[in-house]
């Protein structure tokens, strides 16, 4: 070693010893206590708040500077009195001397007990810190109005980074509360436990956090542990953490379910410097439910931003979860939405987002899929859903809920108020601004009982109209398609729609859906209709357009139209009637088209044709009212033999007419008596004496017709015997 090198060694050396000795001797000459008047007068004249030292102050300078108070408290401002603002039971900071010269800090354990901070906001909306807010920017422009001679700019004050390291890291039984008054809300950290070790930049240090917070509102109490192994570079801008363990019980009316735990744990590395996060392992608890996931990122905070991942949710039973949050939900099938699992990949932009590999497990059923949005303000959405089988029938309400949910729905269905543009069924908005390509499969569908197999529904939507085309399945032998334009562009949406349906064997769907022979035949459909508007209203005001159906070789089960023939026959004539009565009607074809003119259907050509019956139809159903007004004649052919005796014989030739009036959802069928009393007299029938007087009150001119005198008068006029007929013949089907 040279002799300078020496030199200076010594010279060093020397220096610190004395700096050291003169430290030592300010400490045993100079007692901080003495000056706590003059440091809470400074602070009262500063501030107009007071500083109490309910402690001794102590200072140590060799080897550690450091610091040593006991309780301290800081007063609240003007209009808070009775809370100190601040307040503290003791804290403890010191720092290595040696170091120091040097150019580095070396901090020793940071200890603080019972910190102590309220804040809190008046009814008026003034804050207990508004006073040393405005102290400070007074004094922050005071200094930036006073001349300065030094020209060293920002980034020489600013220097080179020096090193730090801190030994520990103990902040005990803190407590901070936010009392706002005039939005009567209370929240706090009640007791806030924080434990770092042996902190320093490029080293891994461990850490835990005890949290306990309250809030009024929302209602909720929280216990809360943190823990982990991080690691901060030297430059400050990057940062990692292993092993991250975070706990959360929770309890009160906004936890669901009144209680619950949320567990996370996972690895997170992020770089400032490319603004850049990269989380792995990560893995979520709650409820019964377990997420594991892994997600980077870059360029966070600006237009290039860039994210991806992937999420996988193991099979879970989400009914038993539902019910842990306080939602319990009763299916059909007790077994229903007990395993439920999930998987997909994810990734972004600023502006965009997509997931793909979409694989959920539904219990029996398979969905994959994939989902992407791009520009949310003008969504171009992509979307294609594919499903090997679900019974959808399992996941409606049980029986009993369901029907009184649909008696609670009916009840309300008078009082709704109609839709307006703005609340319409139509989101026109959205669809002006809409690009879309959707396509759905499901390859086996089971709805009200209903199976239906390959059905596949495309939809398109760009500048304002969306195209369903097609929209098609299989159903009980036959196939149905159908394809729908809306279209927004104008001032109300424009709506059109097709669609056709062909070889549908009827008893095939009747015994799926009701398990009974309710219906048969071979069904042919078809429709065209266009109208405009966004309410139900609207809507059916503005329907145009036709429709036509054809059913062959079936039957319609619940009335036997012979046997009404008969009854009223029988009633009318006094004859003796057969004990036929099917209670069912068949046919060999029955076809019909209609016009449909602003929502009303009109009828003109309903055919219908069995071994004994010939029938011809004509009437409308008015959409708006949601009432039918039909009139259908049925003539007698063919040999009545076996079908229900002698007296049943005199019925072929005649035609019988039939009408259907009332609510679409509950129609009045019956045979039009007075008309029917007619055709027999016409065809020689003698008519029961008390039937024609009864008649003839009612319809104008048919008692003379018939009984070649005048009405007597005398019969009541409390009751219609036609209606009270007709009411009686409708109970028996």
């Amino acid at each position: 070693m040279g002799k300078v090198s020496k030199i200076a060694i010594w010279i060093v050396a020397g220096l610190v010893t004395v700096i050291a000795a003169a430290m030592v001797l300010a400490t045993v000459l100079i007692d901080p206590n003495d000056y706590k008047d003059d440091i809470s007068k400074i602070v009262r004249d500063k501030t107009g708040r007071e500083l109490v030292f309910k402690g001794d102050l102590s200072l140590s300078v060799f080897p550690w500077i450091g610091v040593r108070t006991g309780g301290l408290a800081l007063s609240n401002a003007k209009g808070f009195e009775g809370q100190d603002m601040l307040s503290l039971k003791s804290a403890d900071v010191s720092l290595k001397l040696v170091p120091l010269i040097f150019g580095s800090i070396e901090l020793n354990n940071i200890d603080v007990a019972d910190l102590q901070l309220y804040l809190m906001r008046d009814k008026q909306g003034k804050t207990n810190w508004d006073d040393l807010v405005k102290a400070e920017e007074a004094s922050a422009q005071a200094e930036a109005a006073t001349p300065s001679d030094s020209k060293e700019t920002k980034a020489e004050k600013g220097g080179a980074s020096i090193p730090i390291s801190v030994a520990g890291i103990n902040i005990e039984n803190a407590q901070i509360v936010w009392d706002d008054r005039m939005e009567d809300i209370r929240q706090a950290i009640d007791d806030c436990d924080i434990n770092v070790n042996g902190f320093a930049p490029g080293d891994p240090f461990t850490f835990k956090i005890h949290v306990a917070a309250s809030s009024t509102r929302p209602e909720i109490n929280a216990d809360i542990n943190v823990s982990g192994k991080a690691e901060l570079f030297e430059d400050f801008k990057k940062a990692g953490v292993t092993g991250l363990s975070v706990v959360v019980e929770a309890s009160g009316q906004a936890v669901p379910g009144g209680k619950g735990t949320v567990k996370i744990s996972g690895d997170a590395a992020f770089d400032l410097l490319k603004e850049s996060a990269d989380v792995s392992g990560l893995v979520l608890e709650a409820y019964g439910l377990r997420a594991e996931g892994n997600l980077k990122a870059s360029d966070l905070g600006n237009k290039k931003m860039k994210f991806s991942g992937d999420i996988n949710v193991p099979s879970f039973n989400l009914k038993d979860s539902l019910k842990r949050m306080g939602t319990p939900l009763k299916t059909a099938d007790a077994k229903a939405l007990t395993s439920v699992g999930m998987n997909f990949n994810f990734s972004g932009t600023k502006s965009s987002a997509e997931i793909k590999d979409l694989l959920v497990n539904l219990d029996e059923t398979t969905v994959k899929g994939l989902f992407s949005i791009a520009t949310p303000d003008r969504p171009n959405i992509v979307a294609q859903v594919d499903v090997d089988s679900i019974d959808v029938d399992r996941y409606l309400p049980p029986a009993e809920k369901k029907k009184a949910e649909s008696k609670s729905a009916a009840e309300k269905e008078g009082k709704a108020e109609p839709a307006t543009e703005d609340q319409g069924l139509i989101p026109v908005e959205l669809l002006r601004k809409l690009t879309l390509k959707a396509d759905l499969s499901v390859k086996s569908l089971v709805a009200s009982k209903a199976k239906l197999t390959d059905l596949i529904i495309k939809a398109r939507a760009k500048d304002g109209v969306l195209t369903v085309k097609p929209a098609s399945f299989n159903l009980a032998k036959g196939s149905f398609t159908s394809s729908a334009v809306v279209d927004v562009r104008g001032k109300l949406p424009v709506i059109s729609t097709s669609a056709s349906l062909s070889g549908l064997d009827g008893a095939v769907l009747a015994q799926d859906m009701t398990g009974k022979d309710s219906f048969s035949g071979k069904v042919d459909f078809n429709t065209g209709l266009n109208t405009k508007g966004n309410d139900l209203k609207a809507i059916y005001a503005n329907l145009n357009g036709k429709l036509g159906f054809k059913v062959l070789d079936g039957y319609v089960s619940g009335f036997d139209m012979l046997y009404l023939a008969g009854d009223a026959f029988s009633i009318l004539t006094g004859g003796a009637f057969g004990k036929r009565d099917s209670k069912r009607t068949e046919f060999g074809e029955v076809s019909a088209t209609a016009t449909i003119k602003n929502g009303v259907a009109v009828n003109k050509d309903l055919v219908m044709q069995s071994p004994l019956l010939r029938a011809a139809g004509q009437g409308s159903l008015d959409l708006n009212t949601m009432k039918i007004d039909y009139a259908l004649d049925a003539k007698i052919v063919g040999t009545l033999e076996g079908q229900g005796g002698k007296g049943m014989d005199d019925l072929i030739g005649l035609t019988v007419p039939f009408t259907v009036t009332g609510e679409v959802a509950d129609p009045s069928v019956m045979v039009d008596l007075p008309k029917f009393t007619v055709i027999l007299a016409k065809s020689g029938f003698k008519i029961v004496g008390s039937v024609i007087e009864g008649v003839g009150n009612v319809l104008e001119g048919i008692g003379n017709t018939l009984s070649g005198k005048k009405s007597s008068g005398t019969e009541s006029k409390d009751k219609n015997p036609v209606q009270e007929l007709g009411n009686t013949l409708k109970k028996l089907f």
